[in-house]
């Protein structure tokens, strides 16, 4: 009906600027089919990349917690996989802010990682990684780590929120707030 209808309405313009009804008739419900299905396949491809970025985002903090779990077996931190951008801000409930190179941020570690040791932890992990693109190249992270003691008690849990951007060398940390686990913010109930 959409076709005899368009067809009827302008078959004297087609005709006058030498497109031939007949063909166009037959082409057009293709480029409807085409139209629909590109837009379909716009959407589907923006979905598989919102889907890459979540999992290269989500292989920062796997990264992250081998880092700190090797740290506390070896006494090593190692340097790569490089986590944090060249600029990395800390927010802490102080109400105080630091901006740190990642070689300070590495020293930091260190120190706090020495210090979760010294009080009998063995092991940490991530009891949630919440992930939340805000566009192409910039995302929020709400996590949750739980330290563990060597006979698998609960030593304590800590959230961080993590402000994250895509570099060209791939997903970087760039600023971070620690606070209590129950204020991490949970993506998974939003749209």
């Amino acid at each position: 009906m959409l076709v005899f209808s368009y067809q009827t309405k302008y078959r004297k313009h087609l005709n006058e600027i030498g497109v031939n009804v007949r063909a166009f008739k037959n082409i057009l419900p293709i480029m409807l089919c085409l139209s629909i299905n590109s837009g379909a396949l716009a959407n589907e491809m923006k979905n598989c990349e919102e889907r890459t970025n979540k999992q290269q985002i989500a292989k920062v903090f796997k990264n992250y917690m081998i880092k700190y779990n090797h740290f506390i077996t070896k006494q090593e931190l190692k340097l790569t996989p490089e986590l944090y951008a060249q600029q990395v801000m800390l927010m802490t409930g102080n109400g105080k802010s630091t901006t740190l190179t990642p070689e300070k941020m590495n020293q930091g570690v260190t120190g706090f990682l020495t210090q979760l040791k010294s009080k009998g932890v063995n092991k940490i992990a991530w009891e949630a990684v919440e992930i939340k693109l805000l566009t192409d190249n910039i995302a929020l992270a709400s996590n949750i780590a739980v330290r563990y003691l060597a006979n698998g008690e609960v030593y304590d849990r800590a959230g961080a929120t993590y402000f994250l951007n895509k570099a060209e060398t791939g997903w970087e940390i760039s600023a971070f707030a620690l606070h209590a686990p129950d204020k991490t913010i949970n993506f998974s109930s939003e749209s």
